[in-house]
């Protein structure tokens, strides 16, 4: 038993922000305090999932640990890591979630940083804490977060002095518009695009797609197709050729084509909207009611 708290004990840091920030919800928000008046310290009791089974021993090292944990002050939200186990798919931290506000609470989807001591970034990814459960007033759960191998930004981890902290930074993903548009849209339709942008599902990490906007034929013969380009990286995406294939709701051909671009840039987790011409010559049908997009040999759009 002693061995097992040996093992654990000191390994990780802890990490704490306020509530407010987290929850984005200012009705939990206390009066400041001024230097004369005293911070008052909560220790959150131990608390475990009521449907998970936990061995007595795993049970007394938890509440151990917890007790050796250092007071939250009112409306904090923490994350202390106890240990981590490094295998050949990723990553799994133990560590306490602690809440010091008066009443339950749920979370759900948060993106978590694994750091170092120095605070150098070794992770990052989102989970979803609906399995969690509701995590009650003034309580400190054990819980454990899985990185993949993917999710980790340096081969070799500490196996001390590591930390789990909440990101913060805001992550919504917005309209992002080239000077040209943003001279030529009305306030309305720029409106438009930024509702459009908000309703469409949320992008996996890393993944970049195209949504269908309008389709018209023109009295040339030219086709103007105008697509929303979704980026949903940390990082920007240059698209210098982008083969495309327009497709009707019976799969048939209405126009394809490769465009060369300048490049264009799509800033991280941004959707620009842009518009393609095929020309007449690459127009296969006409007449269309519904259609959708798709680079060749990719998924339909």
């Amino acid at each position: 038993m002693f061995s097992s708290i040996k093992r654990l004990l000191q390994k990780g840091k802890d990490s704490t922000v306020s509530s407010n920030d987290l929850l984005h919800d200012s009705s939990k928000a206390l009066p400041e305090q001024t230097e004369q008046e005293a911070v008052e310290e909560i220790f959150p009791k131990i608390s475990f999932h009521p449907l998970m089974y936990i061995e007595d021993e795993t049970r007394y090292v938890y509440q151990f640990l917890n007790n050796e944990l250092p007071p939250l002050q009112p409306n904090q939200l923490s994350l202390s890591a106890i240990d981590i186990e490094v295998d050949e798919e990723g990553a799994m931290v133990t560590a306490f979630i602690r809440n010091s506000l008066a009443k339950s609470i749920l979370l759900q989807d948060v993106n978590l940083l694994l750091l170092s001591e120095e605070r150098e970034l070794l992770a990052r990814k989102e989970f979803s804490l609906e399995e969690l459960g509701e995590l009650p007033a003034s309580s400190s759960r054990p819980w454990r977060f899985y990185f993949e191998r993917e999710t980790l930004l340096k081969e070799e981890l500490p196996k001390s002095g590591f930390q789990l902290a909440f990101d913060l930074t805001k992550n919504e993903h917005k309209l992002d518009l080239e000077p040209t548009w943003e001279a030529q849209l009305s306030d309305v339709q720029k409106e438009e695009l930024t509702k459009l942008v908000a309703s469409l599902p949320k992008l996996g990490e890393n993944e970049l797609c195209l949504h269908s906007i309008s389709a018209s034929l023109k009295e040339d013969g030219n086709l103007a197709a105008t697509l929303l380009i979704r980026n949903g990286s940390k990082q920007a995406v240059n698209l210098e050729v982008l083969p495309l294939e327009l497709f009707d709701e019976n799969f048939e051909i209405i126009a394809r084509g490769s465009f060369t671009l300048a490049p264009l840039t799509i800033l991280p987790n941004t959707s620009k909207p842009w518009t393609f011409i095929f020309p007449a010559s690459l127009v296969e049908k006409q007449e269309f009611t519904k259609w959708s997009v798709r680079i060749p040999n990719e998924q339909m759009i």
